[in-house]
């Protein structure tokens, strides 16, 4: 989920976050998002529950050969599908986390049914279709504006007749209030100690959410090392997802809630997600 087009990462930090930054500490590393260490700790994060894999897996047709994955970050979902017999090309803008697919999907002896990519989706064009197209963990939120439009765009090119597009988003619910929430997370990297702020802040009535994260991690001399990063995801109502969608000739079939979200007691920014199915329509349906 590293495609995310570029923009100044400071311009997507609140609270805290934007405090640390100010400061100017000595050993702070501005990471663009999903890049550097806690590009490959957010890999980690969101990878350590096969829960997302196996949903998408299970609502593409049977019939289904061949699956173009786009945002494909850590590789879970292309390995997935790998594992279900399918034929797939996975795609992705970051070096860092198509190495880090590549490793994941030869780990679990599938290296030969991936092709791994690293490309920027919003310019993708392989000249075939596919049975199928993911763009998994939230990524479709990143894309703002033109950027947005030329994905969705590739989406359409690269979907066969009749095909599906998989998708997930956090969308927004009526009347909901702006929230926001940082967590603090343990982390051991050999020898070294440390914690990384996850926050995020929830604006519905802006359409937007910024996710931040900072370490801190310090070494056994006691020497310390802070990264910081943030970036910023769109939030749509699901009828406003959906009559987008259909300007780019695909039709909303099936929305599913996330049954593996734990509920919470209080407002939270961590908002539950959905889960879309999608369908390419014939020609000359809504080309946006």
């Amino acid at each position: 989920m590293s495609e995310i087009p570029k923009n100044d990462t400071a311009q997507s930090l609140f609270g805290v976050f934007a405090g640390i930054h100010s400061l100017a500490l000595p050993r702070t590393t501005v990471s663009p998002p999903f890049e550097g260490l806690l590009g490959a700790y957010y890999t980690k994060l969101v990878t350590q529950s096969g829960q997302d894999p196996d949903w998408f897996v299970g609502h593409a047709p049977r019939t289904a050969e061949t699956v173009l994955d786009l945002c494909c970050g850590g590789g879970r979902t292309a390995v997935a599908f790998a594992r279900s017999g399918r034929r797939v090309t996975a795609v992705d803008r970051s070096a860092l986390q198509i190495a880090a697919a590549e490793k994941h999907g030869a780990e679990e002896g599938f290296a030969g049914q991936v092709d791994w990519v690293t490309a920027d989706v919003t310019g993708l064009d392989l000249g075939r279709t596919f049975d199928v197209v993911v763009i998994a963990g939230l990524s479709l939120t990143l894309f703002e504006k033109d950027a947005r439009t030329a994905l969705l765009r590739v989406i359409r090119r690269h979907l066969a007749p009749g095909g599906q597009l998989l998708l997930d988003h956090t969308p927004a619910r009526p009347d909901e209030s702006a929230t926001e929430q940082v967590l603090t997370l343990p982390v051991a990297l050999g020898d070294r100690r440390g914690f990384v702020l996850l926050g995020a802040q929830r604006l519905p009535a802006e359409r937007r959410q910024f996710t931040n994260m900072y370490a801190e991690i310090m070494d056994a001399a006691g020497n310390t090392e802070r990264h910081l990063t943030g970036f910023t995801f769109r939030v749509d109502s699901s009828d406003t997802l959906a009559h987008e969608l259909a300007r780019f000739g695909l039709s909303v079939r099936d929305r599913y809630p996330d049954l593996h979200a734990v509920p919470s007691a209080g407002p939270t920014p961590f908002a539950s997600r959905e889960l879309v199915v999608a369908e390419a329509l014939p020609e000359g349906h809504g080309r946006g």
